[in-house]
């Protein structure tokens, strides 16, 4: 599902939330949730879901999420304005969240978000596939990297044992 940041108050540090849109609450979130658990990049942090989620309000505000989208905002990754996330499924009531491109957002986003807005245009599969491929550091495995670490740890104990 892609959902949009959100300021709270336009200005002000720890004030940016995730606005899901009543459409996403209603087809994503049990109506009996009381919290639900994000992946921002290697954290997962559990995030309370207010009572006004499910009558006027369908957003996510938590200081840990804000810090996390503040430093994607102050890295270049995500735009300073209000910009689309993908919210990925990974588990019951769990989603990870991932930045999304230009090339991958949808025009809609270009203007103001209703309290309705829903955007299904982007498929899960494109965003995993990106995961995998910008996971894999210069087309090595994991075990083929930690084996290159060991030899260079190990020329590294020769040379200084040689000086």
């Amino acid at each position: 599902m892609v959902v949009r940041t959100q300021d709270r108050r336009p200005g002000h540090s720890g004030a940016v939330g995730l606005h899901i849109g009543t459409l996403n609450a209603q087809q994503y979130f049990a109506r009996d949730l009381q919290h639900i658990e994000l992946e921002l990049d290697h954290l997962r942090i559990a995030c309370t879901l207010d009572a006004s989620f499910w009558q006027d309000r369908p957003e996510i505000h938590d200081q840990r999420l804000s810090c996390w989208l503040e430093s994607k905002r102050t890295s270049g990754k995500l735009a300073m304005q209000a910009a689309p996330v993908a919210m990925i499924p990974c588990g019951r009531d769990s989603f990870r969240l991932q930045m999304m491109s230009a090339e991958e957002a949808d025009p809609a986003f270009s203007s103001p978000p209703s309290p309705a807005y829903f955007s299904p245009t982007v498929a899960p599969a494109v965003l995993l596939d990106r995961r995998k491929h910008s996971s894999n550091r210069g087309g090595l495995s994991s075990s083929e990297r930690r084996r290159i670490a060991r030899l260079k740890g190990n020329d590294l104990a020769s040379a200084s044992a040689n000086d």
